[in-house]
């Protein structure tokens, strides 16, 4: 039994012994320090125990490599982005499963807040619940035409798995967030750029042309100070005002005398485009 952006219940899915294991992994594609990478999940596009796995083991190994600048998430042609939690994995209402399960898509989707370059959602299909939240957590979302957004899952008697109720308020504010999540409202890629859901709406079959082209304009920006204004950003959203200065102040002192930041200032200097140290497998 699973559940789609269109609220309906399906039971012809994988069955219970298999729902957890029957995950599509897939590699990363990595060019010119832009990777691509189509989210592992079962082949109903569903979020089961192998697909977070996987997924986070992939980020944070992308996370690791310095060749890696920009990560583009994708779903797989003609097919939804990605839909929420298999539900066979809570059917049996253990505690302690659901625990467990709470903590993957914790750790997943904390890997993904935290890639330290400039990380897109291009939203090639449908995103509900659990796929809806793994979008949240990147940079930007980029839709394409005619995808719908949707997620409530308190109609399994649940509430998000995976942070939904914290960063849905904080970009489309209270009233949406509760539209969405307590109304079961579902949204078409136009309303949700104006909510602020999503960044951008592409024209038909571009979302991920759009998604890698927003990625690539950070590639000017020093790689090191990317990852710090990443974190400064994160933390304003739960530190106090004064405490976010400080922190921005110590980044700016960290910075001072690093290879990227003579690099940076230099090239200022001098009117050119700066060389980063991680460029070296970037074409121009």
């Amino acid at each position: 039994m699973s559940v789609g952006c269109n609220g309906r219940t399906k039971i012809d899915g994988p069955t219970e012994e298999t729902a957890l294991v029957d995950t599509t992994s897939t590699q990363p594609d990595v060019q010119n320090g832009l990777a691509m990478l189509s989210i592992p999940q079962s082949a109903e596009r569903y979020w089961t125990e192998g697909a977070l796995a996987d997924f986070l083991q992939t980020v944070q190994a992308l996370g690791l490599d310095p060749a890696v600048r920009a990560l583009i998430l994708t779903g797989e042609p003609g097919q939804p982005f990605s839909h929420g939690l298999e539900l066979t994995a809570v059917r049996e209402g253990s505690k302690v499963a659901s625990a467990g399960i709470g903590r993957q898509f914790a750790q997943a989707f904390a890997a993904l807040r935290r890639f330290p370059g400039v990380s897109v959602a291009a939203l090639t299909g449908n995103a509900s619940d659990a796929g809806l939240e793994c979008a949240l957590c990147c940079d930007f979302r980029i839709a394409e035409p005619g995808s719908q957004f949707s997620m409530v899952p308190a109609r399994y008697g649940l509430v998000p798995v995976a942070g939904g109720s914290q960063l849905l308020p904080r970009l489309v504010g209270e009233v949406w967030a509760k539209r969405l999540l307590l109304c079961g409202e579902t949204v078409d890629a136009e309303q949700a750029l104006a909510i602020g859901l999503v960044d951008a709406v592409s024209e038909s079959g571009g979302a991920v042309e759009l998604a890698a082209d927003w990625a690539r304009r950070s590639f000017a920006q020093g790689p090191t100070a990317i990852r710090a204004t990443k974190q400064l950003i994160e933390h304003a959203r739960m530190r106090p005002l004064e405490t976010g200065f400080a922190a921005e102040r110590d980044w700016l002192v960290e910075l001072q005398g690093t290879a990227e930041q003579i690099e940076g200032v230099r090239a200022g200097v001098e009117g050119r485009q700066p060389h980063w140290q991680d460029d070296s497998g970037i074409q121009e």
